[in-house]
């Protein structure tokens, strides 16, 4: 693979990991919105409602393609951003806004966490595993975090992605 094909995967890998958090964030937001204004007379919704602009004339192939290398471009550009000073300043703005939002918050340090670990280039931590949680009989899937062929450790360290749980304080 060449150098210039290199650079433009380490930064879509960089821009998928920025990314992914917000979109999942908003994207669970606007679903939320729309399921609660099912109950409540409250219309924001109707603002997030994107209109339609395909020209028809325009193939649909040419449009996939077109929107599939826009997709692709958006987020190696986002990964290249968020290499330089500028990029990081808006990054930290965007997440420290985010953060303040109570449900937001939730969503989206989770997102980044899962798709940290999915996307890192260190020790593969994908290994998904099986374990006996949250007491005997029942089991989970998790991934596992260290190499499982370590011999100096008897467990090996397991994140387990779980949805919040108000009891437990997060």
């Amino acid at each position: 693979m060449s150098d210039f094909l290199k650079a433009i995967r380490k930064y879509f890998i960089s821009g998928l990991i920025i990314f992914i958090p917000f979109i999942i964030t908003i994207y669970l937001l606007i679903e939320i919105t729309k399921w609660l204004n099912t109950f409540v007379n409250f219309t924001p919704a109707r603002f997030l409602v994107m209109p339609d602009f395909i020209n028809p004339y325009v193939s649909q192939f040419l449009i996939f393609l077109i929107a599939a290398i826009s997709f692709i471009g958006f987020i190696a550009i986002l990964g290249i951003l968020t290499k330089n000073l500028l990029g990081k300043f808006l990054l930290n703005l965007g997440e420290k806004i985010i953060t303040k939002i109570p449900l937001a918050s939730t969503i989206f340090t989770t997102m980044k966490q899962v798709s940290k670990i999915i996307f890192s280039d260190g020790p593969k931590s994908q290994k998904a595993v099986l374990i006996e949680y949250p007491r005997k009989g029942t089991f989970t899937v998790g991934f596992a975090t260290q190499n499982l062929n370590n011999k100096d450790l008897d467990k090996i360290p397991v994140f387990i992605p779980t949805s919040p749980n108000p009891t437990s304080g997060f």
